[in-house]
């Protein structure tokens, strides 16, 4: 069987296309192939409907478009069986398609040859089958997009962050190569972990030191559940958030330790002691800490675009870079306190740094992690090359009126953290929790789509984007399988969006190409989930 649609009316008018196996999408999206003018046909949806082909016959399957596709005047209801002669509309007075379906022609069997038979040599050993889902038809292979390469150099980097290059994409590392870069970042780790476990051992005696970082470290795994919660619909791979962890702890605590002093000591000789410490804690320590930590965030951004989606993860991953920079950091400030002022010294300063603060950090970086996290789903290149800088100044400004109160308002400390603080947290708690669910709302829309075409059971999709089912589907048994099901779809999803907001800027996306990457993935695990 052979069906042939023919376009009739709008942008496509005149166009023909046949399908025999697989599958055609119709729509305005870059990966449809019939990719209507959205000028034109503003009715059409991006992925408006898809014509597919199933053991009964070919089908014309709506993909929860926005305007709806009638089959003969009558609007689809999920799916509905073609016929020869059918006439598609996509949205009301939309583009008109007609369908034409025929049988093959018999081909006559080729008359016996007269020669001698061979013996033919063994066939080569097939590929690893793998076994579609039932009812899922692949995507066409005709579809073949072309991009335009933007420039390169160094001049380009932050202006062309997210832009698909052909000519960048680089084979998969070798295992040899693999094991390198781990061994390197190791070694730099390590390095950097005995300068700080040096510099504590400097001015704190090991007994000492030992307390304040059990102090320290210990509430962490409290610290990160809220980052967890928030990051529950796409969540970071461990080792991303680790390495976060990692650069806020070591890299960033040690470039923020040499300059702070070295500007403290030049503003102490300048101006006194007194002032130094005034231009150490209120000036250069918000400037160059959130520097420091602001540059692992943007590091991720420009490394990790495969994990890097949205503002969540500019969030999830700024808040573990400082969360990371602030547990050390306690260390220094619990073990002072330890060997000046005893137990009790200890007691009142974790109550302040552990208890009423332990987000003070967090909601620094997280400034700078929004304005990635807004460069990142932007493909204009001012406002990716804008929108982290905005984004570390908001982070400078909550750091200084933080250290300017501590600094300059004494017991007066506590009235500036009722009236500002807190305020101020309570409002950054509701906007997680509404980009929480604005991530959500886009996974359910983008995977609309595969779930009408048969890809992702709509149960699945239901688990995937709710925390709770989430995690009891997970370990409820198949762990490994089921996460990396869980995962493939949530990235499926923002590949989808990020090919929309692509579109809608006339660029292109690195996320395009993983797409059909993603959709083999899903098919490969969803039989062993």
């Amino acid at each position: 069987m052979k069906l042939r649609l023919s376009v009739q009316s709008g942008s496509l008018s005149g166009q023909d296309r046949e399908l025999q196996s697989g599958s055609l999408l119709l729509g305005r999206g870059p990966d449809c192939a019939l990719q209507f003018n959205p000028a034109v046909d503003n009715m059409v949806s991006t992925r408006h409907a898809t014509l597919q082909v199933e053991p009964d016959g070919f089908y014309v399957v709506d993909n929860n478009s926005t305007n709806g596709t009638y089959l003969n005047g009558q609007r689809v209801a999920g799916k509905a069986r073609l016929n020869n002669g059918d006439v598609v509309e996509l949205g009301v007075q939309g583009p008109r398609i007609v369908i034409s379906i025929a049988a093959p022609q018999p081909v006559a069997p080729p008359p016996a040859p007269v020669y001698a038979p061979v013996t033919a040599p063994p066939p080569p050993a097939p590929y690893p089958a793998t076994n579609p889902p039932r009812g899922y038809a692949p995507a066409a292979s005709s579809f073949q997009p072309q991009f335009n390469a933007p420039p390169s150099g160094i001049r380009h980097t932050i202006t062309n962050l997210g832009l698909y290059n052909p000519d960048r994409v680089q084979p998969k590392q070798s295992s040899s190569g693999k094991y390198i870069g781990i061994a390197v970042g190791i070694i730099i780790s390590l390095i950097l972990g005995v300068i700080v476990l040096g510099l504590v051992l400097l001015e704190l005696n090991p007994i000492v030191a030992i307390i304040a970082a059990i102090v320290a470290f210990t509430p962490v795994v409290v610290y990160i559940l809220p980052l967890l919660w928030l990051d529950r619909y796409d969540p970071e791979p461990p080792w991303a958030l680790a390495s976060a962890f990692l650069w806020g702890g070591l890299a960033a605590i040690v470039f923020s330790f040499i300059v702070n002093t070295a500007l403290g000591l030049v503003a102490a000789g300048v101006a006194g002691r007194e002032a130094g410490n005034i231009v150490g804690a209120v000036i250069s320590a918000p400037i160059m800490e959130e520097a420091s930590k602001g540059l692992g965030v943007v590091l991720l951004l420009i490394f990790l675009r495969r994990e890097f989606d949205d503002i969540v993860d500019g969030i999830v991953y700024g808040g573990v870079i400082a969360l990371g920079f602030a547990t050390v950091e306690n260390v220094f400030y619990y073990g002072r306190s330890l060997q000046a002022n005893g137990f009790g010294g200890l007691i009142f300063l974790f109550f302040i740094r552990g208890i009423l603060s332990p987000f003070a950090h967090v909601t620094f970086t997280a400034m700078t992690g929004i304005g990635c996290g807004i460069a990142r789903e932007s493909y204009k290149p001012a406002v990716r090359f804008i929108m982290p800088l905005v984004g570390y100044i908001g982070a400078v400004t909550l750091h200084m009126i933080w250290n300017g109160m501590a600094t300059f308002l004494g017991a007066g400390f506590f009235i500036g953290y009722l009236v500002f603080e807190v305020p101020f947290f309570l409002a950054f708690v509701g906007f997680m929790i509404f980009v929480a669910r604005r991530e959500n709302k886009i996974l359910r829309e983008s995977l609309a789509m595969e779930v009408a075409r048969g890809l992702i059971p709509q149960e699945h999709l239901n688990i995937a984007t709710s925390a709770f089912k989430r995690t009891g589907w997970v370990f409820g048994g198949k762990f490994s399988a089921r996460r990396k099901y869980l995962r493939a779809i949530s990235k499926l999803g923002m590949s989808y969006w990020h090919v929309q907001l692509a579109q809608a800027a006339q660029s292109q996306t690195r996320s395009l190409p993983q797409i059909p990457i993603l959709q083999s993935e899903i098919m490969q695990l969803r039989e062993q989930v």
